[in-house]
């Protein structure tokens, strides 16, 4: 493909493949641009990084249980200085570093941006335990990576508003750019649907953090009203048997999941935490309306085509998806509007149109 004019290149920094994210966004930008793309994820396996990962295990030890050794200024200051000893991170073309993890400071002359689903003070906020966690050390180099960028695009508002609250950048400086999905929309429009109940789909890798234990209470209490109901695990699950009508089908390939959405009604994401919410993207794309949690971008995401409930409320949840059930025709109808939206907008390659108009830009 010809290169478009004005766009020299772009050097591409991510730790390992982001959810499926990380190549396809790597695909779509290489249909419009040279691009030179370098995996960070085998340096932290590095022999002669050795040192610099024991004195970020101690760092993060200090900082308390559940800190990750990768988000400390330790090791986050070392691997800085291995991308700049490699030549990564020059003035000779644009850069883009995918997510805040490696809170890399590029010097002074490089035009960068930084393409993020979620930054450190946002997952931070959440509280308890499923909180985010980091050093103070980290925190400070990822907010001189956020402050020196050209351009800083995120997935949703709410990382945008962090942003610019939080972190204090300028609000023309912080762009939403959205998302794609690792699911390919539905090849037709499914139309209406009658679903009495609505089969109900979970998808999710974390099963605490995704709020699957609220999920199965509330579902128990539906099942017992009507032992129609049923639910499907994908992702993740509970450790021993099954309550009735649960079924898991435990991890599912991206080139499998468009059947597992096509053979549910809704989808439920009870989340305590969510950096974005690709899953939700994917499911409206098939028209299915959506029960998540009130955290992050999710509300945004799901608009009027579902219902937003407290995270680890499982009255909220088994209400909403009574209400759902009721309701199902309105939900639907819905889910089909904001999917055609969602379809026309959350693509990997508008995602990287726009980061490239910005970061090629003035």
């Amino acid at each position: 493909m010809t290169e478009p004019t004005g766009r020299s290149g772009l050097t591409m920094l991510h730790v390992g493949a982001f959810s499926g994210s990380v190549p396809a966004l790597r695909q779509a930008l290489a249909d419009r641009t040279a691009v030179e793309a370098h995996d960070l994820m085998p340096l932290t396996r590095a022999p002669g990084l050795a040192g610099a990962r024991l004195r970020a295990v101690r760092e993060a030890r200090r900082a308390g249980p559940g800190t990750p050794w990768t988000k400390t200024d330790a090791w986050t200051a070392a691997l800085d200085r291995r991308v700049r000893a490699r030549g990564l991170l020059g003035p000779r073309r644009p850069v883009l570093i995918v997510q805040t993890l490696p809170a890399l400071v590029p010097p002074a002359g490089v035009r960068y941006g930084v393409y993020t689903d979620r930054v450190g003070l946002e997952g931070a906020a959440v509280g308890g335990v499923h909180r985010s966690r980091y050093t103070d050390g980290w925190l400070t180099r990822e907010r001189r990576l956020l402050l020196g960028a050209h351009r800083v695009f995120v997935m949703g508002p709410s990382t945008a508003d962090v942003l610019v609250t939080e972190y204090g950048l300028a609000a023309d400086r912080v762009h939403v750019v959205g998302a794609g999905t690792n699911v390919a929309p539905a090849a037709a429009d499914p139309g209406p649907r009658a679903a009495d109940p609505p089969r109900l789909l979970f998808v999710g890798t974390q099963w605490e953090l995704k709020g699957g234990p609220t999920l199965l209470e509330a579902f128990a209490r539906l099942h017992a009203r009507d032992p129609r109901r049923t639910l499907t695990l994908v992702g993740s699950g509970p450790d021993g048997p099954l309550p009735p009508g649960v079924r898991a089908l435990g991890r599912v390939p991206h080139a499998a999941m468009g059947a597992a959405y096509d053979r549910a009604d809704a989808l439920v994401i009870p989340t305590h935490m969510e950096a974005f919410g690709i899953a939700l993207v994917e499911g409206l794309t098939r028209g299915l309306p959506c029960v998540a949690s009130t955290v992050g971008n999710q509300p945004w995401i799901v608009g009027d085509a579902g219902i937003a409930v407290p995270p680890g409320d499982v009255d909220a949840l088994t209400e909403a998806l009574s209400r759902l059930s009721a309701d199902y025709a309105h939900f639907r109808a819905r889910a089909l509007a904001r999917g055609a939206e969602l379809r026309a907008t959350m693509t990997w390659p508008s995602v990287a149109e726009r980061i490239l108009t910005e970061l090629s830009g003035g």
